[in-house]
């Protein structure tokens, strides 16, 4: 009899498991529809062929001035959150389900367990596809892994909520059953070590990525290997190995990744070599003896400097490739370092290797384009800008650098002389700390632009040089902050560009820009630098999308370690 008993349990253990299966199989189906979706999105975005008054690309319109406004602290937009809760709902329907059909007969706490450890394995895998540097959803979604990172973060943090229900649940059901010995086996303590494995990931991203990347950085490849290991031992036998197969190819795909990765820093490195300079505002000016295959200025790669730190990389953005140049500002332990190895070896090559390069370039032909930059934001903005002014030639450009330093703009001084020089491109630069009193026999200058600073004004301007823009910030003349005592210290311009010792008005800036943008053309927003500045550029763009006037499209680039 107790044979009898003991079969019918394990056909009722298979039948779940079966059942199980298929749950996950329909939440990776749902996020590959979701995919689809937004892929075809991507495509549709690409082919301008329909009128800006036709019924869908009014509706997609008014969408995307929805989706592109700020959301809230740890999202950035609507869109996010859309996608976000999109996710999570499909997790919380297949979870709920069917929940006891395929344990039927079984405890609840039972059933809830092993529905949870069927959901992990599935979102493990949505994980892992986020997580790859080198990845196909470029392709598909024209988003570069940094763009996906935010969803990797979430994925990841529903995958170790499941294992910890799917493990407390477990628990509280065999010490029920007075069967406490069986969470001793040797497959069980595996579990274990694995699911505080996964809390040890978790934790560690939201204690240790800020302010100690290089910690966090060890501590998420050392706490994922051993998951992936003690995942395969937890349950070796289970359905013919179906989740050894599972864990196995999810763990080949990322160590795929790894070595193609490792395999491009080996190209990169090979006569290769950088030029490192000091700045005065504490950036390190990195010139490359080559840049990596294929690289557009504008895109990113990740530098590894064997004499300083032969066990680390880190992104940093290509702000023009003639030659290679990348400026990395003080924003970290490494940057930090990176600055006192430029001070080491000032004029002297050093030996570096190349990675990448990421970073969607493919952006569509347009009427205008707004770049808007904050302090080291500048080499993504100004990247992207020297790129397009090489393969557009119809396009007028309004570029705005905000820094806290007027020292910040000599580091691409040199570059900027460029944008200055050509007639279609406004180069705004300002200074938003307000400068120290200087002694009052210094005479006095009045810091405005090289291009007209009030409407007024614009009737008088060059229409081949593009616009002036409104008054950087408030209607009123400002002699208190436009004039300033100039001094060696409090330099007034930056290779004859002017600069306005004020905190510009970025939104008025970016709405006359589209403004003056032809009806049935396209206006591109650009924006690299702090939350508190790229929040503004968002919430004006997407305020600026209407169902009646130009298209607009805009492009973040996140700081980041």
């Amino acid at each position: 009899m107790a044979g009898n008993n003991d079969a019918a349990f394990a056909a009722k253990l298979l039948r779940r498991t079966r059942y199980n299966e298929l749950r996950m199989l329909y939440l990776l189906a749902s996020m590959l529809v979701l995919l689809l979706i937004f892929t075809a999105g991507h495509v549709l975005r690409k082919r301008q062929w329909m009128s800006s008054h036709s019924l869908p690309v009014r509706l997609s319109r008014r969408f995307r001035s929805l989706s592109l406004r700020t959301c809230c602290r740890g999202v950035p937009t609507v869109g996010h959150g859309m996608i976000i809760s999109l996710y999570v709902l499909a997790n919380i329907l297949v979870f709920f389900i069917g929940l006891n059909d395929g344990g039927m007969g079984m405890a609840t706490l039972s059933n809830v367990g092993s529905r949870t450890a069927w959901l992990a394995l599935g979102n493990l895998v949505i994980v892992i596809l986020l997580a790859l540097k080198v990845t196909p959803l470029i392709l598909l979604t024209g988003r570069s892994y940094d763009r996906l990172n935010l969803l990797h973060r979430v994925a990841g943090s529903t995958t170790v909520a499941l294992v910890v229900i799917h493990a407390s649940c477990y628990t509280d059901y065999f010490l029920g059953q007075g069967r406490a010995d069986h969470l001793l086996r040797s497959s069980d303590i595996c579990g274990m070590v694995a699911g505080l494995a996964m809390v040890g990931l978790a934790a560690g991203g939201f204690l240790l990525r800020r302010r100690f990347y290089e910690v966090f950085y060890y501590l998420h490849i050392t706490l994922w290997l051993l998951v992936i290991v003690m995942t395969i031992l937890h349950q070796a036998d289970l359905d013919n190995r179906a989740v050894v197969a599972l864990v196995a190819s999810v763990a080949s795909v990322w160590g795929l990744d790894r070595l193609l990765r490792f395999l491009r820093f080996l190209i990169g490195a090979v006569g290769n070599s950088a030029r490192l300079t000091s700045m005065p505002d504490g950036s390190t000016r990195v010139v490359l003896a080559k840049p990596p295959l294929g690289a557009v200025s504008g895109m990113h790669c990740f530098l590894w400097f064997p004499g300083m730190r032969s066990h680390e990389s880190h992104p940093f953005t290509l702000a023009a490739l003639d030659p290679p140049e990348l400026v990395v500002g003080p924003a970290g332990h490494y940057t930090h370092a990176l600055n006192s190895y430029a001070d080491a070896n000032a004029g002297s090559p050093v030996r570096v290797g190349v990675e990448g390069p990421y970073g969607a370039v493919s952006y569509p032909s347009a009427s205008s384009a707004i770049f808007v930059a904050g302090g080291s934001g500048i080499t993504y903005t100004l990247g992207t800008a020297l790129d397009m002014l090489r393969s557009d030639r119809n396009q007028r450009l309004l570029f705005v650098w905000v820094a806290r330093k007027a020292a910040t703009f000599d580091s691409l001084r040199h570059r900027l002389a460029i944008l200055c020089q050509d007639p279609r491109v406004t180069v705004r630069l300002f200074v938003s700390s307000k400068p120290a009193p200087l002694p009052a026999s210094t005479s006095q200058e009045v810091l405005t632009l090289s291009l007209p600073a009030t409407r007024e004004a614009d009737a008088n301007s060059d229409p081949e040089k593009g616009w002036s823009g409104p008054t950087p910030s408030s209607e009123k003349t400002s002699d208190d902050v436009q004039e300033i005592l100039a001094s060696p210290s409090h330099p007034t311009d930056v290779g004859g560009i002017a600069i306005t010792f004020q905190r510009p008005d970025v939104a008025a800036l970016i709405r006359d820009a589209i403004q003056d943008t032809p009806q049935d053309g396209r206006a591109l927003v650009f924006g690299c630098g702090p939350d508190s500045l790229m929040t503004v550029v968002r919430n004006t763009t997407a305020a600026s999308i209407r169902s009646s006037g130009p298209a607009v499209d805009l492009y973040i680039e996140s700081f980041g370690l």
